[in-house]
């Protein structure tokens, strides 16, 4: 009896057919493709999800990072020209070097974002130092995305130098 011979007497002794798949066997191969195939595709989403969320946080740290120190380089009794609400697609630029006139508007994915800059008067007492009160600002700039998630938020403090 040869290895041929013996592999179709045992095939066939057990119901089975040694030269190929049944239509059943395929079906369920199809379908646990088809599983892995969707389970892939949903995870390759949430992925492309997640990342653009990154990109956009990290576009929102930078522009509050430079509208905070924008306000910090002008002059503490100027400050207030520039707090208020920027609009998606109208968020003021930072200025180029040497330049005094801040009409330049972010363009490309900055323009997804919007930003509130809130100056708030905030006096720090020290009591250490017999109360010595030094009068300041609070600068608080919120970044948001266009579905209105907050995607930055920097809170800093400025001291006013002519009260010193």
């Amino acid at each position: 009896m040869t290895q041929q011979d013996f592999n179709l007497s045992f095939f066939s002794k057990q119901g089975l057919n040694p030269t190929g798949f049944t239509l059943i066997e395929s079906l369920i191969a199809i379908v646990i493709v088809a599983m892995v195939a969707s389970a892939a595709a949903v995870g390759m989403g949430v992925s492309i999800a997640t990342q653009e969320d990154a990109r956009l946080a990290q576009l929102a740290t930078q522009v509050a990072q430079q509208q905070v120190s924008f306000l910090m380089e002008k002059p503490f009794a100027s400050m207030v020209d520039y707090a208020g609400t920027e609009a998606l697609g109208q968020m003021k630029a930072p200025l180029d070097a040497g330049a005094t006139d801040r009409s330049k508007v972010l363009t490309g994915e900055w323009a997804k974002l919007s930003r509130v800059t809130t100056l708030t008067s905030e006096p720090t007492t020290f009591t250490q130092y017999n109360s010595f009160v030094v009068d300041g600002m609070r600068i608080d700039v919120q970044v948001k995305g266009p579905d209105g998630t907050v995607y930055a938020t920097i809170r800093r403090h400025r001291t006013n130098e002519a009260s010193l």
